[in-house]
């Protein structure tokens, strides 16, 4: 079994073993073990380890100790940088993380009965997929730019751009919210980016979602086009978060990797920013950095041109995605993303916002562990079902 959390110093701030484990496996991923993969078998069934539909979502879903949520890659669908790695998922009465001199006690993210499974108007995967405890609806088939670290424009080179039945996407909403086994608690509406003469289409389906589920809380993460986001209306549809992702502050970066979004300005993206928070209300309006694709300095940059325009910044790692051009490079190393996690935290408190999510499970693959100024781990929703705690 594995030893009881011990606290750590690193660096100025305190982490517990399990806090130190969640950057090492974003690194290296892990094994599971025969006797993890039997437990498996007899508590998951036949459902797939992973929804692994994105490249951040392609790991599983753990709970380690002191409320650290993870999202773990496993060799079976990120072969290019797991194989070697030290940390095993072992089951003796629980499941449990170690390697690395590290420990910690783990339960493990089984997903909805709906995934994998279809409607009348095709798979519901196509629509909805479920991470944790938030079902994120896909509106919108392929993506109208191409950013070499996503996998939507890579992983079918043939998929014509499409929007999806409105009708479709509702009814695969509710699906994923009356789920039996791991109900979705709320939705984020995001993928592919539409096309300008799509933006009418997008701003209906937008208001008939938040019409049809007043009690859900529901965030948007989209690129800010032109005419797109009438903030206001949107405020007054009942929109919870929105998220305006800045992805990349290094210029020459993001030039080399994302052409469409460099071309439409970084002034641009920090305006809406700050606009949106306006609009919206303090917190409610955040943007993802990605680590690991430039100078660590240029994305502390953009945590703190963030943070100063009162958005919450997300630091989201790199993740290399093997449909991508960019499958050979290596995620950040734990280090380099401990030291990430802890200059953005003490960036964010001089301007008294947070890193984000601050939803737990939603942490998943982000740096933070979602614990408010009294440093607890707080839920506004259910929890998700978990399985495999150990006596």
């Amino acid at each position: 079994m594995p030893i009881s959390t011990q606290r750590l110093m690193v660096s100025t701030l305190h982490l517990t073993q399990a806090q130190l484990l969640k950057f090492e496996l974003l690194d290296q991923g892990l094994v599971i073990s025969r006797a993890a993969l039997d437990a498996l078998r007899e508590l998951n069934g036949e459902r797939s380890l992973s929804p692994h539909d994105y490249a951040s979502t392609s790991g599983i879903i753990l709970n380690l100790e002191d409320d650290v949520w993870v999202n773990a890659p496993i060799e079976r669908y990120n072969p290019n940088f797991v194989s070697a790695t030290p940390f095993v998922l072992g089951f003796d009465e629980g499941f449990f993380v170690e390697g690395a001199g590290l420990s910690s006690r783990a339960t493990f993210w089984p997903q909805p009965e709906y995934h994998g499974s279809a409607m009348d108007f095709g798979p519901l995967n196509n629509y909805v997929v479920t991470h944790g405890d938030r079902a994120r609806l896909s509106p919108v088939r392929s993506c109208s730019m191409t950013c070499t670290f996503c996998n939507i424009p890579y992983d079918d080179p043939l998929s014509v751009y499409a929007l999806k039945p409105v009708a479709a996407l509702v009814s695969a909403a509710r699906v994923a919210l009356g789920d039996p086994l791991q109900p979705a608690r709320h939705m984020l509406i995001s993928g592919g980016t539409p096309k300008p003469k799509d933006i009418p289409w997008m701003q209906e389906l937008y208001a008939t979602v938040l019409g049809a589920f007043p009690t859900t809380k529901v965030d948007l993460m989209m690129v800010p086009l032109p005419g797109l986001f009438d903030l206001p209306k949107l405020a007054d549809l009942g929109l919870h978060e929105l998220s305006i992702n800045l992805e990349l502050y290094n210029r020459d970066r993001a030039r080399d990797y994302m052409r469409q979004k460099y071309n439409q300005g970084l002034d641009f993206y920090l305006d809406f920013i700050e606009s949106a928070t306006v609009a919206l209300g303090q917190g409610r309006a955040r943007s993802m950095l990605m680590v690991g694709l430039e100078p660590l300095e240029d994305t502390l940059a953009g945590v703190r041109a963030i943070a100063q325009r009162g958005g919450t910044p997300v630091l989201s790692p790199f993740r290399p995605d093997m449909a991508t051009p960019l499958r050979d490079l290596k995620p950040p190393t734990a280090d380099f993303m401990r030291e990430a996690y802890e200059r953005a935290s003490d960036i964010v408190a001089e301007f008294g916002v947070i890193l984000g999510p601050d939803c737990p499970p939603c942490s998943h693959n982000t740096l933070n562990f979602a614990a408010g100024a009294d440093g607890r781990v707080a839920y506004a929703h259910d929890r998700p079902v978990m399985i495999g705690a150990g006596a």
